[in-house]
Parts: structure tokens; sequence; C-alpha cells
């Protein structure tokens, strides 16, 4: 009977962890839809405008890191607060983590502008490549602000416990763009000739209009610009105003907390998206360089909407539970959590790798402009069977110490993964031994098993410190290991 009610409940459990996890899915599945269908789109001009796309897309998403690494630091501190019973707390990191988005959102804006032509002038070789994704990049510039902000907005809805609004938000953003995207060509004079430009203009678009969507879902909790007045008497409640105007110790401290929590996340995404900077260059040095960059570019977009959103909403999930409660001081059960959770992440993410494994045919043709793109690309697909349940047992895991304060060990474990394995052995194999794309595949299947290995034994030594010695608990601000 005892063994049924604990299977019962660790049914339960799992649940509940995929029920909270489904929102913020859904979520990062439109955003990583919107970046699909423009890659799709730019396929149609060719596999230079397809790389050059994709290049872009890294550089945008690069230019918004640390918009992520304080959303997520946010996020990690508010639930934090929230299983702490802190409500106050809570309410001044959202607050912080909105401001900083918002500053740094509008420099990455800038420095995108800015800096495109030198910044594709480094990846590629290609006249035909650097100039589609300089258009593109400058182009799309202007909504790295409003996505900063989105990305705060989403991460203080979830930590709230209000996953489910953070999905109308992005719907709004993806709606628009895709729509946009497909019909401004066909609708505009002389259309076909600027698709690359409609394509940046309906993101634009939609990523502005999702930004003020998210901030009507924060306003029904009572995140506000400023209060008016109410009989006379000001509004008690902080404000995104008054923080700005009332800047003092308290709130220094809120903001050093976010950043202290938040830069290792940032890092932690530079290293993602530095590796795949790296590939690229490794790939124009390989034989048919564009059709190779081109299905690289494949792959990181199938990556984005098969596989982003699940292994991110896991991830997000077990930080806002494993956070709220380390807040509450039960670190038995925060290890619990992290256990289940990302063995149903990996669980899922098993049956989807097997899915675009079974269909890398179909979507490396459906996706690529050549022949040999397609191959290419194949190649690259059929190992997610591996790489997604590896992936997202140990993002997952990762996610789970981030929430209990610790984001410094998983970022050097995920930077050495990334730059001592995978872009030394991907560069060794493809090209010093001319195994082609069967030694970047190599080089990624390793790279993420020694990376899944180091996740399992930071866990074990986490929690195991922390549940030996209880009465040194973390605080409810603390600076990251």
């Amino acid at each position: 009977m005892k063994i049924r009610t604990k299977r019962l409940e660790a049914v339960t459990e799992l649940a509940l962890i995929i029920k909270d996890a489904l929102p913020v899915c859904v979520a990062v599945g439109l955003a990583a839809t919107i970046g699909l269908v423009d890659v799709h789109l730019a396929g149609a001009l060719g596999p230079a405008v397809q790389a050059g796309v994709g290049i872009g897309d890294q550089f945008l998403f690069f230019a918004a890191l640390l918009g992520t690494g304080i959303a997520q630091g946010a996020g990690s501190l508010i639930a934090r607060a929230t299983g702490a019973g802190c409500e106050r707390e809570a309410r001044l990191f959202a607050y912080a983590g909105l401001s900083l988005a918002l500053i740094f959102g509008c420099a990455a804006s800038v420095a995108t502008y800015c800096g495109a032509d030198l910044l594709l002038s480094m990846f590629s070789r290609d006249s035909s490549v650097r100039e589609a994704g300089s258009i593109y990049l400058r182009l799309c510039a202007l909504a790295n602000a409003p996505y900063c902000l989105m990305l705060s907005q989403s991460a203080i809805l979830r930590a709230s416990g209000k996953s489910f609004s953070t999905i109308l938000p992005w719907f709004v953003a993806a709606i628009l763009s895709i729509v946009l995207s497909l019909a401004l060509p066909q609708l505009m004079p002389n259309g076909a000739t600027h698709t690359l430009e409609y394509i940046a203009l309906a993101w634009n678009i939609g990523a502005i209009a999702g930004m003020f969507v998210g901030q009507n879902q924060l306003k029904k909790l009572g995140y506000v610009l400023f209060q008016r007045q109410q009989g006379g008497q000001p509004e008690k409640r902080p404000t995104l105003l008054s923080q700005f105007l009332q800047f003092n110790k308290e709130h220094a401290q809120k903001v050093k907390a976010i950043f202290l929590l938040g830069l290792p996340i940032a890092a932690t995404e530079a290293a993602w998206l530095s590796s795949n900077f790296f590939m690229y260059v490794i790939l124009s040095q390989m034989p048919s360089a564009n059709e190779t960059q081109a299905a690289w570019t494949i792959r990181l977009k199938i990556e984005e909407i098969a596989a982003t959103p699940a292994i991110l909403a896991f991830n997000m999930t077990a930080a806002s539970l494993v956070g709220q409660r380390v807040g509450a001081g039960d670190y038995s059960g925060a290890f619990k959590v992290t256990r289940k959770a990302s063995l149903a992440a990996a669980a899922v993410m098993l049956v989807v790798g097997l899915a675009v494994f079974a269909n890398s045919n179909y979507l490396a043709e459906d996706y690529a402009s050549t022949a040999l793109s397609a191959i290419y690309a194949q190649e690259l697909l059929v190992v997610s069977i591996i790489v997604y349940p590896l992936t997202a047992y140990y993002i997952t895991i990762f996610g789970a110490l981030e929430g209990a304060g610790s984001t410094l060990k998983p970022m050097l474990a995920i930077v050495a993964g990334l730059f001592l394995l995978r872009t030394p052995l991907a560069a060794y194999l493809a090209l010093h031994l001319n195994e082609g794309m069967t030694g970047i595949v190599i080089s990624i299947v390793v790279s993420h098993i020694a990376v899944a290995l180091s996740a399992v034994s930071q866990t074990k030594s986490f929690f195991a410190q922390k549940q030996g010695n209880v009465s040194a608990a973390l605080p409810l601000i603390e600076v990251p290991r």
C-alpha cells in the first residue's frame, strides 16, 4: 500500500512539473517559430542568404544575452522571495529586473545596429553571406529592447505563479511577425525583391506589440509604470517609476543580487552562441562552405522549435520550483524536484529526438535550398535522438541549481564542454583529419556526454552539502558560488 502511495505521489509531482513547464514551452516555442519561418523564407533566396540570416540571428541573440541573464536571475530571486513569503522583496526584484532589461535592451539595439558589418565580416568569407546577414542584423536591431523586456516580463509572471499568462505576449508577437513576413512581400510593390527587409520589419512590429501585451499582463498583478493618486492619497506600492526616482541602498542591493545571479547565466548563453560562431568559422573552411553553413543554420532552427522550447521550459520550471523550496528552507524537497524534473525532461526529449530522427530526411529536404545542404543537414539531425535527451537532462539540473543560487559551476561546465571539447574536437576531426560533417557530429555528441556527467556530479555535491548542514542554509539573497 505504501509503495502504491509513493508511486501515486511521484506521478502527481511529475504531472505538476510538466503542467508548470507546458505554458513556458508554448511561449518559447512561439518565439522559436518566428526564427524558423524567417530561415525558411530566407532559404528561398538561396543558401548564401540563408546562411547570412542564420549568422545574423545568432548575433541578435548574443546582443540580448545580458537581458536573458537578467530575466532568469530576477525570476529565480522572485521565486525564492515568493517561497519565503516576502511579497515586497519579490516586487522590488521584479522592478529592478524590468529596469535593467530596458537599459541593456536599448544598449543592445545600438550596439547591434552600429556593428553589423564588422560582425558579419568576422564569420564569413562570402560577400553575399555578409551582405544578407548585415542587412538582416541591422534592421532587426530595434527589436532587442522590447525582446529583453518580454523576457523579464515572462520571468516575473512565471515566478509569480502565472505561467499561463506568459503565452499571450509571445503568441501576439509570433502571429504578427509570421503573418506580416509572409504577407508583406506579396502585398507591397516590388515586395519580392525586399523579402529580407520585410522579414526584419515584421519581427520588429511583433516584438513591440508583444512587449505591450506583456506589460498589460503584469499590470493585472499590480506591476505598473506609475500609479495615479486615489482619493488624494498616493499609491504606496512601489512602481517602476518610483524605483528610478527613489533609488537607494536597498534598490542597489536588488540590482546587485540580480547581476550576481544573472551574469553567469548570461555567460552560459554567450558560450553557446560563441561556440556556434566558431562552428560557422570551422564550416567556412570546409569544401562547399555555404552548404555546410546553411545546414548548420537549419539544424539550429529545427532545434530551436523542436527542442529548445521544452528544454527551456523544464529549465525555468525547475528554477522556479527549486527556488520556492529553497526560499522556504526545504532542501530535501528541492533535491527531489531536481531529480524528477531532470528525468522527466530527458524522457520527453527522447520522444522528440526519436521524432526528429525518424523525419530527418524530410526536414532536411524541406528547409534546404540545395541537395548538398540537405545531405549535410540530415547528418546533423539524426543525432538528435542522443543530443536532445542529454541536453534536456543537464540543462534542467542546471536550472534547478540556478534556482538554489548556484550558477557559476554550471556555467563553467558548459563553457568547458563547448570550448575545451566541441570546438577543438570539431576543428581537429573535420579539418585536420578531413572527416567533414562526420567529425562535427562526433564532437557534438562527446561534448554533451561530458557536460551531463558534470551535472550529475554537481547536483550530488551541492545538495549533499546543504542537506548535511541545514543551519547553514542559503539566505534569501545569496552571492552565487
